[in-house]
């Protein structure tokens, strides 16, 4: 059974999501909800919980600090935000799980799913340190969280070559030479990468566009500028996509 938190200042949305969380979650438990940022960092403290809904603002305090500042690391956070799309980039970047507000029941089942899955993962502090910097103003360069067999990995996205499909797992492409395998298909990225100058130019690539060199038609090969080949033939209508 996972003992849950939920931190809102809105009332309703706290009813609303036990009533959701009973009728779909039935291996979750709220032991504790909180209306207010200090009545939260109290339960944070005091509570044995497991996972954590949030808001993403409550009172005069960021859903983000509150839970920075509890210093929890072995906890699992759901932000429960109705932010804009820009807001929700970052998540998804930082790996971090969320919900839109109205909640819908099967996107809180696949996030107490993960959040269950994910619970003896130390990597709480990292996510939150990536979502802060994610939330900076857009022309900063964002990071993304990898998470592979030796740890987690978080990543400059301009730092990114190119993302391969290898079956259901991703194998990322560094600058330097680095590669990082994760178990998500590669479909899982191509939003987010796409909106940070990199493109899916085949079905198995993803591919940093500011890093190709040469075009190479008659050989079906991108050349990219660390000297790498990729074997992909490009249609005309994707190369004037990427000059462009």
């Amino acid at each position: 059974m996972l003992r849950a938190l939920i931190i809102d200042d809105e009332p309703l949305v706290i009813k609303d999501l036990q009533g959701l969380l009973e009728m779909h979650c039935p291996s979750v438990s709220v032991v504790g909800t909180a209306t207010s940022s200090s009545e939260g960092m109290r339960l944070l403290k005091e509570s044995e919980a497991d996972l954590v809904f949030v808001d993403i603002q409550i009172d005069e305090v960021s859903g983000l600090e509150l839970i920075k500042q509890s210093a929890l690391d072995k906890i699992q956070v759901i932000f429960v935000t109705a932010h804009n799309r820009y807001a929700i980039e970052a998540f998804k970047l930082s790996a971090i799980d969320y919900l839109l507000k109205p909640v819908d029941p099967e996107e809180l089942s696949d996030a107490v799913e993960k959040a269950s899955e994910n619970l003896e993962k130390d990597q709480l502090h990292i996510q939150l340190k990536t979502l802060a910097h994610n939330l900076l103003p857009e022309k900063q360069a964002k990071k993304i969280v990898l998470t592979d067999m030796d740890g987690i990995h978080i990543i400059d996205i301009p730092e990114i070559l190119w993302c391969h499909a290898n079956g259901s797992n991703t194998e990322f492409v560094m600058q330097d030479g680095e590669k990082i395998t994760v178990s998500k298909h590669l479909k899982t990225y191509e939003k987010v990468l796409t909106k940070h100058g990199l493109k899916r130019v085949h079905r198995s690539y993803i591919v940093n566009i500011l890093n190709i060199s040469k075009i190479d038609r008659a050989k079906g090969e991108l050349r990219m500028k660390n000297g790498s080949t990729l074997p992909i033939t490009l249609a005309s209508d994707m190369v004037k996509s990427i000059l462009t």
